[in-house]
């Protein structure tokens, strides 16, 4: 094959990653969603929808603040799509994809609060309650890294002294 006709594959296994990562997530949820005597569905249900709310106001919000890179995505896609489509329709498709995956992860979620919480009540020294603080909170460090002020102004330029230096 010439170089123009190959496939990137690291693109490939990164698509079977998410499937199969989805997969997982979906049949878990079809399990909470058998199981009768439960209150799983209607948590499933209920925090889908409260997603839903919550993606779709977190889209409203300028790039200046939030750094999704819906804009130039938009922008790339109206030029090269056939019909154009409008930016309400563009940003619906993430927040309905983003609400599915919130109720996917709902009740793991639950579970591992509940984990937390039991680890918590196991640990008898304060250095292992830290780090298991620690732990709990470090993927809402993350999320927080898509918040411009914060990726921008601190971590990108941080404040040493009178020197900004970027890491």
């Amino acid at each position: 094959m010439k170089p123009s006709q190959e496939m990137n594959i690291s693109v490939v296994w990164c698509l079977l990653v998410l499937a199969f990562a989805v997969k997982m997530l979906f049949s878990l949820t079809t399990h909470y969603f058998i199981v009768k005597d439960r209150g799983e569905r209607s948590d499933c249900i209920t925090f889908g929808f409260s997603f839903l709310v919550k993606a779709m106001a977190i889209l409203i919000v300028t790039e200046s603040n939030l750094e999704f890179g819906l804009e130039s995505g938009f922008s790339n896609f109206s030029e090269s799509a056939m019909d154009p489509v409008s930016k309400l329709t563009f940003k619906l498709f993430p927040a309905v994809l983003f609400s599915h995956i919130g109720a996917f992860l709902t009740f793991p979620g639950l579970r591992l609060a509940q984990m937390h919480l039991d680890a918590l009540n196991l640990a008898t020294e304060k250095k292992t309650q830290t780090l298991l603080h620690i732990n709990f909170l470090s993927p809402l460090l993350m999320v927080l890294l898509w918040v411009k002020p914060i990726t921008k102004d601190y971590i990108m330029n941080p404040p040493f002294g009178k020197e900004s230096i970027p890491l």
